[in-house]
């Protein structure tokens, strides 16, 4: 069968079905954590001392300010006009000056900025010599010696200020392994950012910080033995660090690992078990195994010590909705709304709340105060729900007010408007938009699936088989697009052998897609080979409940006189999918009959 393209079939829940929780874990979304902050220049300029602002005029003029020599004033000067006119080796050579005749570390800063903004690297290592002569203990001047000295690929050298760097920080081990770690991750190749980083490590044997940063270092360097050695190491060093803890597991997820993953972190959680981040992460693992009670359980548990937690209230919010207990999250979502934070998010998920619970006027009420990222979701929900009311013209009004303000969202506000238009029983005035919207975005893949699609129910096999074709020449490897017209020549024409190869050619692109196995089942008994029918069949429907794929299956048994095996999947199905019109047409076919379905 052809891959379904709904985006939200009205009283359905196009949003919520995807279980988003993006927003929920955005503190620990990465599987392996970077390890350079953000504070962390990419060129080696160094970091500004409190005494230099970034106008080196500015610097420049407090340095004149305390009773200079003329000479010195002079030097300072020259400096400070060349620096304005841009002409970085004038600035470089007077500020050194300058630097010389006042014994100012300052002034030697400002020309080693010179130096690096003209790409002197001679005058970089000239001026940063006479930078550490005035101020040995800078670690903005160790911070340069350090790039300069992997620009230059001298590992020694970068090593040597790398350790004062860490030396001139003991209050902050990790803030200053991490900045090590940073400035490393600037060397060209990953063996030489990894040898460095190892090389940094082993001048502090005893430090947890320094195998973490070595851990992050070759994590990032997909050296990943090396990363879960050092990562074990730090946790070694100082056992109640939660750092190392929370990267082995995502080391291991990352890894795919998942199993070992799931035992590590549950093994972390018995010996900690209010530990939030751990907690946090459990959660998350959970939902990513679909395990949706047992993560709602965990971010419950998290709640009982912070019962105002916003992205933990949220996350409990949609796994509610997820498990179809609607008053749990109109509680947990309008416990989020009073807390003032992420209210956009509380005011849309309300809103979905409602319209399960079928109070669609709360719905469009809570729609209404929807905001920011999901505003034009909330506007959609609303055009659906106006159309489902009886009020088409309200709903394509509002689909094309949003067309006007934002252009970028054209394509799929016109797919909603076609599906409602479907949904209400007018589909050629839904053809008409499509033609409309391919007029305005020719070529688009995604209108000409939908108009293929569409055009098939119409019994326009010539217009779908067009759409299909042109989408299979601008992207031959178009899996749904190769299955939809292999299904369809399959089921609505008698060119089988054409058929198979498309959907074969889907099949070889997605082999473990459910409508795709479903098509590979559907050609093999349109050519009469009905057990290999059955084995594609059957591995669709295990892969995925549904209505047609059940009506298939049931369809290739009944030929085979495996009637109460086809009578037995057709009722499950009916009880799951009790209006499901090609399911129940099929049903009532074979009761009519008694015999062979038609073909």
């Amino acid at each position: 069968m052809p891959r379904s393209f709904l985006l939200s079939a009205v009283g359905g829940f196009f949003v919520v079905s995807a279980l988003s929780f993006a927003g929920a874990f955005a503190q620990s979304s990465d599987p392996v954590p970077s390890p350079a902050p953000s504070s962390v220049p990419t060129s080696p300029q160094p970091e500004r001392s409190a005494d230099a602002s970034a106008d080196p005029a500015k610097a420049a003029a407090s340095v004149v300010s305390e009773g200079l020599t003329a000479d010195q004033v002079y030097a300072v000067l020259v400096a400070e006009i060349a620096a304005r006119r841009g002409d970085m080796d004038t600035a470089f050579t007077s500020y050194l000056e300058a630097a010389n005749l006042t014994r100012d570390p300052r002034l030697a800063e400002l020309a080693v900025r010179a130096s690096i903004n003209s790409g002197n690297d001679a005058a970089t290592e000239q001026g940063l010599r006479q930078w550490l002569d005035l101020d040995p203990e800078s670690t903005g001047a160790h911070q340069v010696g350090a790039f300069s000295r992997i620009k230059a690929n001298d590992h020694e050298g970068a090593l040597m200020h790398l350790m004062r760097l860490v030396q001139l920080s003991p209050e902050d081990p990790d803030a200053a392994f991490g900045h090590a770690a940073a400035i490393i991750s600037r060397a060209p190749t990953s063996e030489a950012r990894v040898g460095l980083m190892q090389a940094l490590a082993d001048q502090f044997p005893d430090s947890a910080h320094a195998q973490q940063s070595l851990a992050m270092v070759a994590a990032s360097a997909s050296q990943l033995d090396i990363a879960d050695a050092a990562a074990r190491r730090a946790l070694e060093l100082r056992p109640e660090w939660n750092k190392p803890r929370l990267f082995l597991v995502k080391l291991l997820i990352s890894s795919d690992k998942r199993g070992e993953a799931r035992s590590l972190l549950e093994e972390y959680l018995a010996g900690s078990p209010d530990d939030q981040a751990l907690r946090m992460l459990y959660g998350q693992f959970l939902v990513e195994e679909e395990e949706f009670s047992g993560a709602r359980d965990v971010f419950q548990r998290l709640l009982d010590n912070r019962p105002k937690e916003p992205d933990v209230l949220f996350a409990v919010g949609v796994l509610s909705l997820q498990l179809e207990d609607t008053d749990g999250a109109r509680i947990y979502f309008s416990r989020l709304y009073e807390t003032g934070e992420r209210r956009d998010d509380a005011a849309f998920y309300l809103g979905q709340v409602e319209e399960r619970a079928e109070n669609n006027e709360a719905a469009l009420e809570w729609y209404a105060k929807v905001g920011g990222a999901n505003a034009v979701d909330a506007q959609i929900r609303t055009a659906l729900l106006s159309a489902k009311g009886g009020d088409v013209h309200r709903a394509r009004e509002i689909l094309q007010q949003l067309r006007d303000r934002g252009p970028e969202n054209a394509v799929l506000l016109y797919l909603v408007e076609t599906e409602i238009l479907e949904s209400v029983g007018r589909p050629d005035e839904a053809m008409s938009v499509f033609d409309s919207a391919l007029k305005a975005f020719p070529d688009d893949e995604n209108l000409l699936y939908a108009r293929a699609l569409s055009a098939v129910k119409l019994d326009r096999i010539a217009l779908a088989e067009q759409d299909l074709r042109r989408i299979i020449e601008i992207d031959p490897e178009h899996a749904d697009a190769l299955n939809a017209l292999g299904y369809t020549l399959a089921d609505r024409t008698d060119r089988y052998a054409e058929a198979k190869v498309y959907i074969e050619k889907a099949y070889a692109l997605k082999p473990e897609e459910p409508a795709i196995l479903d098509s590979m089942g559907w050609i093999h008994y349109r050519l009469g080979d009905y057990e290999t029918a059955v084995e594609y069949l059957q591995r669709a429907l295990e892969l995925m409940s549904d209505a047609e794929i059940a009506a298939h299956l049931g369809e290739v048994l009944w030929v085979m006189n495996r009637r109460e095996e086809a009578l037995e999947i057709w009722e499950a199905a009916a009880k799951e999918y009790p209006d499901h019109d090609y399911l129940k047409d099929v049903m009532e076919r074979h009761r009519a009959s008694g015999g062979e379905p038609a073909r």
